[in-house]
């Protein structure tokens, strides 16, 4: 029997069931997410390129500038994609917990090595979709605002700029709805990519403020961790001053890292967590999951 009460959710009772799931396997979950996180640091420390190296570089010849950059985004790219199938192993592992039965880090990988094609399939269809349409906003808003502010001078530009940004940010808001449920719709429905990222959308309709609102909050505490840590090495005055890279060492930039390492994972199983609880909420506002699932406890009976 899930532990997910079998009835329709309030904003409140989704991140509290999130952080009941997120609570009672914890140890579990941090170290599925710690194994999938570590691949990548360990690919920075071989390659020896992170983003003080490259402010370094950039002092000498651009075309060795420009490969430290290209290394180091190559390496974000994998490491990224490595530390999203730890995150579909997260998900793998809650399913199972979810309901009420064991689980392990072998078996969690296993499942989610197996998923992969799927989830990858359908995450990079959604991407894809994602980039054209936030494309063809950031353009497009830019050229109207150009336009209605025309003769405006620097606040002007500045306000088009704003507007544009937040134009972005709604497609990326709606972006996060669209696809917060491709994984439970893989691992727990057996979906492939198509019928994935299709299921993740229907599900979204008549809820597509709601579904946006419990991502961008699970979104955020997802990277408060990373985000603290940057500042915590002064990584904000960045905005402020560009220059301000160069000063930080090799030895703090490894620290960094190596925090980051630590700290990082422990709000993946949150996020997750929201992702499983808000896909329960779903079918059962738009499908009477709860009906269907007691009439099929009453069968068994």
């Amino acid at each position: 029997m899930s532990m997910i009460p079998m009835r329709p959710l309030g904003f409140g009772e989704i991140v509290d069931g999130a952080l009941q799931i997120y609570r009672r396997d914890f140890g579990l979950y941090y170290l599925i997410a710690l194994v999938a996180t570590f691949p990548g640091y360990v690919l920075i420390l071989a390659s020896g390129v992170d983003a003080a190296a490259i402010a370094q570089s950039g002092d000498g010849n651009p075309f060795e500038a420009l490969g430290a950059m290209a290394t180091f985004f190559g390496v974000m790219l994998v490491s990224g994609a490595i530390a999203w199938v730890g995150m579909v192993a997260v998900a793998a592992a809650m399913a199972d917990r979810i309901g009420e039965g064991p689980t392990t880090l072998g078996r969690a990988y296993r499942v989610a090595l197996r998923s992969f094609p799927s989830a990858a399939g359908a995450t990079v269809m959604a991407l894809i979709m994602y980039l054209f349409v936030a494309f063809v906003v950031m353009f497009g808003s830019l050229a109207v605002i150009g336009v209605l502010l025309s003769g405006a001078g620097l606040v002007g530009n500045l306000v088009g700029f704003l507007l544009t940004l937040l134009l972005v940010g709604l497609v990326t808001a709606f972006w996060l709805a669209a696809t917060f449920g491709i994984l439970p719709a893989v691992i727990i429905e057996g979906r492939g990519a198509v019928s994935a990222l299709g299921r993740s959308l229907s599900l979204c309709r008549g809820g597509w403020l709601r579904v946006c609102g419990i991502m961008v909050v699970a979104m955020i505490i997802n990277v408060v961790p990373s985000i603290g840590v940057s500042a915590l090495f002064g990584m904000g005055d960045l905005f402020v001053s560009p220059d301000a890279m160069d000063q930080i060492s090799s030895t703090e930039q490894w620290l960094m890292n190596t925090i980051d390492l630590v700290v990082g994972p422990l709000t993946t199983p949150f996020l997750v967590g929201s992702i499983m609880v808000l896909f329960h909420d779903r079918k059962v506002r738009s499908e009477a999951f709860d009906l269907e699932t007691l009439a099929g406890a009453m069968d068994t009976r």
